[in-house]
Parts: structure tokens; sequence; C-alpha cells
């Protein structure tokens, strides 16, 4: 359950991949913990269905702008970090999760495939995050999440583009900690297990429903996460309370990785 609360009170939030299932759901606790969002998509409907849920006729529509946009290169994100500069007068949080995954076994998965995991889930994050966390800089202080996937700690069958680049996101995670320390940003990735996304919806899974109960009866909680299981990590590592947080890989999986 999400509760309201002022932990992001004066704050602006980035979400790139706002329109997803744990996207949405962060914004949503982002927006009840006081923040102003700019939501990024390429699903501009979504957004705006998102917002009016936010809004239910608060006259609050300054705290949210929706931008459609899926950041495709270093000109997009350039072009997204100075509007929302130009709307709000600074970035406080950014949360990457735009999120691409294809199944395949290794010795027959495609090399396009691959290139395209990469792009999405490495490269947009990659690109954004530099122009978002210069703006940081300039504000003297910053968080930014990125989400990346259990599988980037655990091989998983199946699925050896997405764990090469969810493990990708988790090093240049580190190294961007690192770094930016010095200019009192943190960043920290939520690493979820097996959550009620797209891809659970896929017809993998509903021509093999064996395969999702396999996962259930792996994870010590005995199900699969739903996208309000990570909000509450999610709020933590956007608000002050984490400030002396910066380098780390959460898992958010319901005990998956500990099996």
């Amino acid at each position: 359950m999400i509760t309201m609360g002022n932990r992001l009170e004066n704050k602006v939030a980035v979400i790139f991949g706002g329109a997803g299932r744990i996207g949405s759901s962060a914004a949503e606790a982002f927006w009840n913990e006081g923040a102003s969002l700019a939501l990024i998509d390429k699903n501009a409907e979504k957004l705006a269905t998102l917002k009016q849920r936010f809004l239910k006729g608060s006259g609050q529509e300054q705290r949210c702008v929706i931008i459609e946009d899926d950041i495709e290169n270093e000109s997009d994100a350039q072009t997204v970090s100075k509007r929302v500069r130009e709307i709000f007068g600074k970035i406080d949080i950014l949360l990457n999760c735009p999120a691409y995954i294809f199944r395949a076994p290794f010795l027959d998965h495609p090399l396009e495939e691959l290139d395209r995991q990469w792009h999405v889930n490495v490269r947009l994050v990659f690109i954004f995050s530099q122009a978002i966390a210069k703006v940081m800089k300039d504000g003297g202080r910053g968080k930014i999440i990125n989400l990346a996937s259990i599988g980037g700690q655990y091989p998983e069958k199946e699925h050896a583009g997405h764990c090469a680049a969810k493990a990708g996101i988790i090093a240049i995670s580190r190294v961007m900690a690192l770094e930016l320390a010095q200019f009192n940003i943190q960043v920290n990735v939520v690493a979820p297990g097996p959550t009620e996304t797209v891809p659970f919806s896929s017809p993998f899974y509903t021509q093999h429903p064996e395969v999702l109960k396999r996962i259930e009866s792996r994870t010590p909680a005995g199900r699969i996460g739903h996208p309000e299981d990570h909000t509450g990590l999610l709020v933590f590592l956007a608000c002050g309370e984490s400030d002396w947080v910066t380098g780390q890989v959460i898992l958010s999986d319901g005990g998956l990785g500990l099996v």
C-alpha cells in the first residue's frame, strides 16, 4: 500500500521509462511523497493517463510534466535534460528504468537481440545519466537510481543477453558512484527479482505456465514480485535518508538470491 508523506517534498524527480509497470509505480510513490515529476517514455498515452490519476483535480498541474521521448542518442538526452531544467530549475533525482528483454538459448541467441538489449538497458541509461548528472553537479547534489535485475548478478538460463546487459549497468553504476561522490551525487542500483511486468504476460509464459510456477516455488517468499514491492526501496534511495549510501546493488527479490 502506498501512503502519503513528504520525504521528497520540493524535489524534482526524472523517471526514464515512466510508463512501465515499475516506473509508473515509482512515479506514484514519488508523487505521494511530494516530488515534482518529469516522466519520460515513448508511450505518451500511458504517461498522460498516469498524470491524470495523480492530479485528481488537485490543481497541481505544474508538478508533473510528461515528455514523449525514448532518448535514442546524446542529442535527445541533452534536449530532455535541458527542458526539465528549464521547467523546474533543477533535477534532484533520476530513476532509470527503460527495459527490453529477449529470451533464447545461448546457441540460438541472435546477435541483433544482444545489441538491442545492450542499447536499451545500458547505452541509453549511460548517455541519459551523463546529461542529468551534469545538471545535478551544477546543483550540488543528486540521486541516481538504476534499475537492473537479479540476472545481473546470478545467471539465468536462456537470458545471456539480458544478464550481460544488467551486469553492465551494475558495473557502470559503481563507477558512476565512485566518480560522482565528490559532487554529492549518490548512485545506487535496485536489482528486482522476477516481477509482474510485461515479459510475464508474454506468449512464452502463457504457453508454459509451469515455468512461472517453478520460479514461484524457488522464491522463498512463494511468489513473484509486484511492481509496488520495490517502491519503498526506491523512495528510500531517492530521499535524504540514503545520503550515506552509494555504489550499492540492492536485491529486491523475495529472497530468490539466497537459493
